[in-house]
């Protein structure tokens, strides 16, 4: 495994991380070769943060995305932060590896807690050794032989290693889990949560859209609408599984909400006026509406990529948009309200792409699709 291919695959979720509002930097991690059945990351994640990271196995990401059509464009975004300067190290112990960390180390979770700040927190399965071996790897980088320093929180020890004079990496080993993050504080939240039951296990909304997935999966939960109209200070989790192909790729989940804000979501959609410029942006909402704009589209006798792209969303849906990113980009903060908050901060980044996302309600929860088509 080429650490260029590493760099490539942090790239990638950094745009998708952003994309839906989540917003932190890229990552990579290590690949899995067994399954480790042990404790529940979960019970460890404090039920306050934003957003979450899931991934089983990152070689199945890493190997085919160096052959997509947009890996150029989307390596133009550079990593920062825990994940570049510790996560990344881990190469050598990848499944090129002889008797690497992969064996272990084979489902993480990472959690966001401070909106556009790089306060993370990474979870694996894994012990004592892989512990050492993480640090080990730190420890080559700055190439310092550093001393960690224990503290004792709630009866539990957290090691502290100074890696700059800016930076500690703060470690937590407790029955078989492993946490990691830059502030030590993240660390004692992640004992409350496990020591009083306040975990993001506990949270109800969130516990409704966390569901066993296939084998080979990358998800990313954000507590956050799946667009920006959608919600106003209701309580809600989006879930985001991401899928690649040469041409495309595409985030497919659903928003979940409480029951009662079902009927606030319905009207929203209801309200939202359509939009119509040329090969450009096209919004429409409600079903019947919908089906009448891609059937007019499918019947046109001339197709440009961009009514390929509408053709393509589902007649039965509850609200479609389609956006050549490279108009969008001339005059971005028109459409603040549509698109989520990195593509707007971030055009030229995708210039290259036409956006396409349909909303369609499935019983108590929305459920949605991004999908993002490569031009060139």
């Amino acid at each position: 495994m080429k650490l260029r291919l590493l760099v490539k695959l942090g790239v990638a979720l950094s745009v998708i991380l952003f994309c839906i509002g989540i917003g932190f930097y890229g990552f990579a991690r290590l690949s899995v070769a067994d399954k480790n059945q042990g404790a529940d990351l979960l019970e460890y994640v404090p039920a306050d943060c934003y957003g979450l990271f899931e991934i089983d196995n990152i070689d199945f990401f890493l190997h085919g995305f160096s052959d997509m059509a947009y890996a150029a464009q989307l390596d133009t975004l550079h990593r920062t932060g825990l994940v570049a300067d510790v996560l990344n190290d881990l190469n050598n112990y990848s499944s090129s590896a002889a008797h690497g960390l992969s064996n272990r180390m084979n489902h993480l979770l990472v959690s966001f807690h401070t909106p556009g700040k790089p306060d993370v927190v990474a979870y694996f399965h894994a012990g004592k050794e892989e512990k050492r071996q993480l640090v080990e790897a730190v420890r080559r980088k700055y190439n310092v032989n550093f001393v960690s320093k224990e503290e004792t929180y709630r009866g539990e020890k957290i090691e502290v290693f100074p890696m700059d004079p800016a930076h500690y990496l703060s470690v937590y080993e407790e029955g078989g889990v492993l946490a990691v993050s830059y502030q030590k504080n993240l660390i004692e939240r992640v004992i409350d949560a496990k020591k009083d039951g306040a975990s993001l296990r506990n949270d109800a909304v969130f516990s409704s859209i966390h569901q066993p997935k296939s084998v080979n999966h990358l998800t990313i939960y954000g507590r956050t609408a799946s667009l920006p109209f959608f919600v106003d200070g209701h309580p809600c989790w989006s879930e985001f599984d991401v899928n690649m192909n040469s041409e495309v790729f595409y985030l497919s989940g659903a928003m979940y909400m409480p029951d009662s804000c079902m009927q606030t979501i319905e009207e929203r959609l209801d309200k939202v006026q359509p939009v119509v410029e040329k090969d450009s942006l096209l919004i429409v909402s409600g079903p019947e509406k919908v089906d009448s704009c891609i059937s007019s589209v499918i019947a046109s006798p001339f197709h440009s990529l961009f009514d390929e792209c509408t053709a393509n969303l589902s007649r039965d849906a509850s609200y479609i948009m389609v956006a050549d990113m490279d108009k969008i980009a001339k005059h971005p903060e028109q459409y603040a309200s549509f698109l989520p908050g990195f593509l707007l901060r971030h055009p030229d980044l995708f210039r290259s792409f036409i956006l396409s996302v349909q909303i369609k309600k499935v019983k108590n929860h929305f459920s949605h699709i991004f999908v993002f088509t490569y031009k060139d």
